[in-house]
């Protein structure tokens, strides 16, 4: 029997031939609207499977797969749900290699109905190994070969002419209006896939797809939900590598979710934060609308990627260039000014009104020609990497066609540096912009739609170099596994999901960590004890598996000494007694009191991308001020001290106005020792040690949190 999963996607967007099942001649047949669209374009054979016909649009009508009299390799399912899994098997038997359900009524529906009837389905497709693209699904679509099921009629649904953009859509819906809009402005898409409920196929499976694909250089994604996370980054950076820009728009952004928040980590690092994280990792450019997706996506397949990040904005209206530059300079590129000699020579053809800083603004009277001199002087000056030009033809000085072949000039002149136009209008404007559109030159009606998509080129040059080998992260010994596999068990086995503080101390302790100095005291004679031994300034905390915050109910004393460490430690008890009555006390932590300034180093297992940790400013500051970097793990110590680098909190550790600087190498260390903790043991559900408190010669972990649960995601191998 074959195994489930050996073919890629493009068992869906390279058939030969196809069945559709369930096409029947009634006007309203979605089988019969995909028969259509077939009948219309596909250069492979077509077949209909319908018992209930002995004929469909001209074509004979079979009574199953089977009977068919040639091989199938794509199997399209247009029945009520209730018949897939039967029409699986059929397809199955015949050795179809994919088969795509449309419809609907598995488990989106969120019945117990549903999901047995897609798990059923999914079962049949395994045991003959026969890929599932859906269900809940609209298909595929690629132009190169004329496939297209999708139920979607073409008198009401136009198709895009061919062109280099690929669309990978978990939402059919959007993905059918997506392409009806970008026909509409002749966007060119050369392939499509929706996958719905994704059971097999996914967007992991198809971006594999699509970084083979030679008439794809741009892929256009949009997401829900993500279930293989690290397969998915592993995808993105195949096309990435290959030069082809994945642009991802992320839905349910903000979803809520019914998990409660047990630390800090969790409720900073929310899961669009992840997603976000991962995608900057992956080399993805992330976007939060549609319409600026596209307008990059129409950037990055026909512009090259700029030496750098120097905008030259010339204009005929000095507010779209303001609004040109803001955006720009949003956007992490910079619009500098030109240089004194460049402007001093421009100032004899220019008169004083025109303004000569960079947005260069030629004013209502400008001529199409004055575009050409600065540009070429810009370009040849090597004072700017990309330019964007501005060119409003409404006044009488703006020439539409002297316009059109003044750009075209800048753009033969201008090898190697991006160029973008914006221009409006009803008439002239969109003249010149359709005109321009067919030369190739990307054009925007509006400066920050312009300057954004502009932008991508160099996010895409950046994300380029994200991606080159990361170095590879340490290890740890047998032991260090062991020990902290036996804390985090001892937990479990007790039915708890939190460690107490001294087991968390314990576990960060096995793997390297340094940690302040403590001693658990459970009677008045073990707490002199253990401040003799840990003094002289000392912090004692009650260890209860049933207390969050042990301050509120006074199991919280500091500047103990070991004089003190007696009445200290009946306090705490009585305190914890009085205010908490019902919680179970495991004893007194007894710990050296250590200073420095406090960060603070997190982490959590994400239920799609697996361990993630956290950097940032410690203590309170850790929620009030949301200074936060985000990394996967493991990490390397240079990917730890990047991480560090991108908080607010670094200038601080550097010696901010006169503080004294903290040991940046150690705080690396500790994050990653904990990246490895985390991937080595998915029971770790979520980590915070807050605060760590960092001074010149070293940094110490002093207060941790972890949260553990029994068969957690499994750990990433790098």
């Amino acid at each position: 029997m074959p195994e489930m999963y050996t073919a890629g996607a493009e068992v869906f967007f390279e058939p030969k031939k196809v069945a559709v099942v369930g096409a029947s001649p009634r006007p309203d047949n979605l089988g019969r609207a995909i028969l259509e669209n077939l009948l219309t374009g596909f250069k492979g054979k077509v077949y209909v499977v319908n018992p209930g016909y002995t004929e469909v649009l001209g074509l004979k009508s079979y009574p199953s797969v089977q009977a068919v009299p040639d091989e199938v390799d794509l199997v399209v399912v247009a029945t009520p749900a209730r018949l897939a899994p039967r029409v699986v098997e059929d397809a199955g038997a015949k050795g179809a290699k994919g088969v795509v359900v449309f419809s609907g009524g598995f488990a989106e529906t969120g019945t117990d109905e549903g999901r047995r009837l897609q798990e059923e389905v999914v079962e049949v497709a395994k045991r003959y190994g026969v890929r599932l693209l859906g269900p809940n699904c609209i298909g595929v679509y690629n132009y190169s070969n004329g496939l297209d099921t999708f139920f979607l009629p073409r008198s009401k649904m136009k198709r895009p002419p061919p062109g280099p953009i690929a669309v990978v859509s978990q939402s059919g819906a959007l993905l059918a209006t997506l392409m009806d809009w970008a026909a509409a402005r002749n966007l060119g898409i050369s392939k499509a896939i929706n996958f719905g409920n994704k059971a097999d196929v996914d967007e992991v499976d198809s971006l594999e797809y699509m970084a083979k694909a030679p008439d794809v250089k741009a892929i256009v994604v949009y997401l829900e939900g993500v279930t293989r996370g690290r397969a998915l980054i592993d995808a993105i950076r195949l096309n990435v590598n290959e030069g082809k820009p994945v642009i991802v728009v992320k839905g349910g952004r903000f979803q809520a979710t019914a998990r409660a928040t047990l630390s800090h980590t969790a409720s900073i690092a929310g899961s669009y934060d992840v997603f976000k994280e991962a995608m900057r990792e992956a080399g993805a450019l992330v976007f939060e609308d549609l319409e600026a997706a596209f307008d990059a996506a129409k950037v990055l397949v026909s512009q090259p990627l700029p030496r750098g990040p120097r905008v030259g904005i010339i204009t005929n209206s000095g507010g779209h260039g303001v609004i040109a530059a803001d955006t720009v300079t949003a956007e992490g590129l910079e619009v500098p000014e030109t240089p004194a000699a460049i402007a001093s020579s421009l100032r004899q053809v220019f008169p004083d009104r025109v303004s000569l800083r960079n947005p260069i603004d030629l004013t209502g009277d400008a001529r199409p020609e004055q575009y050409k001199l600065v540009a070429q002087t810009l370009v040849k000056g090597g004072i700017v990497d990309s330019l964007l030009l501005i060119a409003l033809v409404q006044p009488p000085t703006m020439d539409v066609d002297e316009t059109l072949r003044t750009i075209e000039l800048v753009r033969d002149d201008s090898e190697g540096v991006p160029l973008v136009v914006v221009t409006i209008g009803a008439e002239a404007g969109a003249k010149l912009a359709r005109a321009l559109e067919e030369l190739g030159v990307p054009t925007f009606e509006l400066p920050d739609r312009a300057a954004r998509a502009l932008a991508s080129l160099l996010h895409f040059r950046r994300a380029k170099d994200i991606i080159k080998s990361r170095g590879p992260a340490p290890t740890v010994s047998k032991e260090a596994f062991v020990r902290a596999k036996e804390i985090i068990q001892r937990a479990l086995s007790q039915g708890r999901s939190k460690l107490l503080e001294d087991e968390a101390l314990e576990l960060l302790r096995a793997y390297g960590v340094k940690v302040a100095d403590f001693c658990v005291a459970r009677s008045e004679e073990e707490a002199s004890a253990c401040a003799e031994r840990v003094g002289p300034r000392l912090a004692m905390k009650v260890i209860s598996p049933d207390i969050s915050h042990k301050s509120d109910v006074g199991g919280v004393l500091v500047g103990v000494t070991p004089e003190t460490a007696v009445s200290s430690f009946r306090a705490i008890i009585n305190n914890v007694k009085s205010r908490a009555p019902g919680a179970r006390i495991e004893g007194v932590l007894v710990q050296r009191l250590e200073s420095g300034h406090e960060v603070m180093v997190g982490g959590l297992n994400d239920m799609a991308f697996g361990p993630v940790v956290t950097f940032g400013a410690g203590g309170l500051l850790a929620e009030l001020l949301r200074d936060v970097a985000m990394r996967l793990s493991p990490l390397s110590q240079e990917e730890a001290l990047e991480m560090i680098k991108a908080t607010k909190v670094y200038r601080l550790l550097r010696g901010f106005r006169g503080e004294i600087p903290a040991n940046i190498d150690a705080i690396a260390d500790i994050i990653v020792k904990v990246s490895l903790l985390l991937n080595d043991h998915n029971e770790i559900k979520e980590l915070d040690i807050n605060p760590i408190l960092a001074n010149q010669e070293t940094a110490t972990a002093v207060d941790a949190r972890v949260i553990v649960k029994r068969g957690g995601g499994q750990a990433v191998v790098r």
